[in-house]
């Protein structure tokens, strides 16, 4: 059985070892890390991201919140650090092998100088990226419905000691000043821990939301995790989720909000009215063809997160259907989103955070 617990450990202590290979590089060039007392932090602060998932019940809520900022920054640090150390040691393996050691003795210092500046701007623009959140309009035609519909589509939002109260205050002021028709959430409200949503008291920014149509949502697989999703349902009281059920939006327009497939693996869809515009809402986008098969209009997915940032964008390109973006499949059209909000750390290298604006046109 899977232990969260364990692997956010293990992850502490691949980071701490990481740590090391980077710090051996970076002292070469970089004066402020010549002593060894400065391996340190490259050994201990890859277990601020271990913390910040691990002692998230046993700490205030400020310390909480840098654990998780400091953790995240520094995975994304010791990552793309890493990457860089191993074209440091082929660059290395290269000049050994041509018997140049004397040319990398030269340059050496200047190469872990660059790739130190290269890393730090690497992850300035990566955390621009992902606190700026973009606006993606899709327009979808249809003979089923007599009159406009404008849904907001959001998914991943990953409340939690990252994304805390300061991101759900500003989440959905961008939601009103869309002035949609409904709203709908797409799983992964949580990052993890109900328990600290509640005492930082970001669900309640949710209450604000003004659309006429009402707010529904989906749960997904961290919503799941350490957390209830009845608790969850109940303090979110102002969203309506669907459980593998269906909710008629306006007439002629059925929303169908799928369990978690992570939690509820079933490849099955409910049938729908062909007569009706059909949407799917979807957290894992895992029945893209079954909803095509049962006859929906538009598919709604996300937690892919797009990749998020590379390497994990080529692993979920090849690991999902559509990883992200908008496609027809025969006469479906599926939407899977970034998502709104970041796992782990406030970084992206993919696309960025985004609200999907989905404006239906029935006939005249």
């Amino acid at each position: 059985m899977f232990n969260r617990i364990v692997f956010f450990w293990k992850i502490g202590c691949i980071g701490a070892l990481l740590g090391c290979v980077n710090w051996f590089m970076y002292h070469q060039g970089l004066p402020f890390l010549s002593s060894w007392w400065t391996l340190l932090p490259f050994l201990l602060l890859p277990f601020s991201f271990s913390l910040a998932y691990n002692a998230i019940h046993a700490v205030p809520s400020w310390l909480e919140k840098i654990f998780a900022w400091t953790g995240g920054y520094w995975f994304v640090f010791t990552l793309y650090s890493f990457f860089f150390a191993l074209l440091y040691g082929l660059a290395f393996l290269l000049c050994a092998l041509s018997r140049s050691l004397s040319l990398w003795h030269l340059y050496a210092p200047l190469a872990a100088q660059v790739l130190f500046v290269l890393c730090l701007l690497l992850l300035c623009y990566g955390s621009w990226h992902a606190l700026h959140p973009v606006t993606r309009t899709v327009t979808v035609q249809t003979d089923k419905l007599t009159a406009p519909v404008t849904l907001a589509f959001l998914t991943d939002l990953h409340l939690g000691p990252l994304q805390s109260n300061w991101y759900s205050r500003r989440l959905v002021k961008r939601i009103n000043d869309l002035s949609a028709d409904a709203v709908i959430l797409g799983g992964d409200l949580i990052d993890a821990h109900l328990d600290f949503v509640l005492r930082d008291g970001s669900y309640r920014a949710f209450e604000q939301i003004k659309a006429r149509l009402g707010t529904y949502a989906v749960f997904g697989n961290h919503d799941f995790f350490d957390g209830d999703i009845d608790r969850e349902d109940q303090y979110f009281s102002s969203i309506r989720f669907l459980r593998h059920e269906q909710w008629e939006l306006v007439p002629g327009l059925v929303l169908t909000g799928l369990n978690d497939y992570i939690h509820f693996p079933s490849a099955t869809v409910p049938a729908c009215d062909p007569g009706q515009f059909n949407i799917l809402i979807d957290h894992e986008p895992l029945r893209i063809s079954q909803a095509e098969a049962a006859g929906y209009d538009l598919y709604l997915g996300g937690h892919t997160h797009a990749g998020q940032f590379f390497p994990v964008t080529a692993i979920t390109n090849r690991l999902y259907q559509l990883n992200y973006g908008s496609r027809y499949f025969g006469k479906l059209l599926a939407i899977v989103s970034s998502g709104y909000g970041s796992w782990g750390m406030p970084f992206r290298t993919g696309p960025a955070p985004e609200i999907v604006v989905i404006k239906i046109k029935g006939r005249p």
